[in-house]
């Protein structure tokens, strides 16, 4: 009987380690979603890429990096501003951003985070009342994080 007692301990504390693995990661999941638009004509390139975390359907990180690829120093500089100035208003108005625009060797990137454990979903929503279509209990949904990600023409994973 002593035999057994070992192998019946171990195994419930295996059991045991896979329902806590279970309970922790199981309803994490990852998307990625990318979009390129060749914007040549007007005189640059933007590529985009977003990886929302979510657990369960809820949405608790978005991390997004741009990259706009242009010959014309102005159009970078106008690009740079024009996204430092979003992500400020975001950040003042809404909470949850943190981010990093850089201009350099004929590239404007951006490195952001959106943590919706942060962010003023409510405010977010009474200002843009659109996004109520991606949202759950003022909750962005992760099917409405894609939906809405690829209503701009992003191609989700």
């Amino acid at each position: 009987m002593k035999k057994y007692t070992k192998y019946i301990i171990c195994g419930v504390v295996v059991l045991v380690v896979i329902i806590l693995l279970v309970v922790i990661f199981g309803g994490r999941k990852s998307i990625t979603c990318t979009m390129k638009s060749d914007q040549s004509k007007n005189g640059y390139v933007l590529e985009t890429k977003y990886v929302i975390k979510a657990n369960k359907n809820i949405v608790k990180k978005v991390a997004i990096n741009e990259t706009i690829t242009s010959k014309d120093s102005k159009l970078l500089d106008r690009f740079e501003k024009s996204f430092k100035e979003q992500y400020e208003y975001n950040q003042k108005n809404y909470n949850g951003y943190t981010y990093k625009v850089t201009n350099k060797n004929g590239k404007v990137l951006t490195d952001v985070v959106i943590d919706y454990s942060e962010f003023d979903m409510e405010k977010f929503i009474k200002n843009n009342s659109a996004m109520k279509e991606y949202t759950d209990d003022n909750k962005l949904t992760l099917d409405g994080a894609k939906k809405l990600y690829e209503s701009t023409g992003a191609t989700c994973k």
